[in-house]
């Protein structure tokens, strides 16, 4: 094979139950594409009740498709109810929060044209153990998490969704 072909395009893609797999915060997370110049896809379950502090990313715009579970969800003065089939997009420099509402995970595929929040679960989680949620008292540095959050320019700028706003979007 010469070099020339070495560069040709090609197909890629991820098996299913395979991809870099990692236990962040209280959700799995399973790189599912992380290849120069394409998108980067996260399939993200994340546990009931579970969500994100209100960050806001430097320079990314955060978008994900839920496939299964309900989130509440707050980005800048908008806040709204996210059910599976929905396709969200959120702009960079708006600071967001979400929450998972009822009893079942929300799984959910996010795409990222840059790796800066790539560098931030491979940063801040761990390599997970199984393909499920982290188990039950698993403890996240927050201190850690939060600086490595900045570094990576998606820096956390408040608290999480309260279960009282949550349930209010959702209703």
């Amino acid at each position: 094979m010469t070099d020339t072909q070495t560069d040709q395009p090609h197909a890629r893609h991820t098996a299913a139950g395979t991809g870099e797999a990692y236990w962040f915060f209280d959700s799995l997370m399973v790189i599912q594409a992380d290849q120069p110049s394409q998108p980067i896809i996260i399939e993200a379950t994340v546990a009931p009740g579970g969500g994100a502090p209100l960050h806001v990313h430097d320079d990314l715009d955060d978008s994900f498709y839920l496939v299964s579970g309900r989130l509440a969800m707050r980005c800048g003065e908008q806040a709204f109810a996210v059910s599976p089939g929905a396709y969200v997009a959120l702009p960079h420099g708006i600071p967001h929060t979400f929450r998972v509402v009822g009893d079942e995970p929300a799984v959910m595929l996010q795409v990222h044209a840059d790796d800066s929040f790539l560098r931030f679960i491979r940063a801040a989680g761990r390599p997970a153990a199984s393909r499920t949620l982290p188990p039950a008292g698993s403890v996240t540095d927050l201190d850690s998490a939060f600086r490595i959050a900045a570094n990576t320019g998606q820096p956390v700028i408040g608290p999480p969704m309260s279960d009282e706003e949550a349930a209010r979007v959702a209703a």
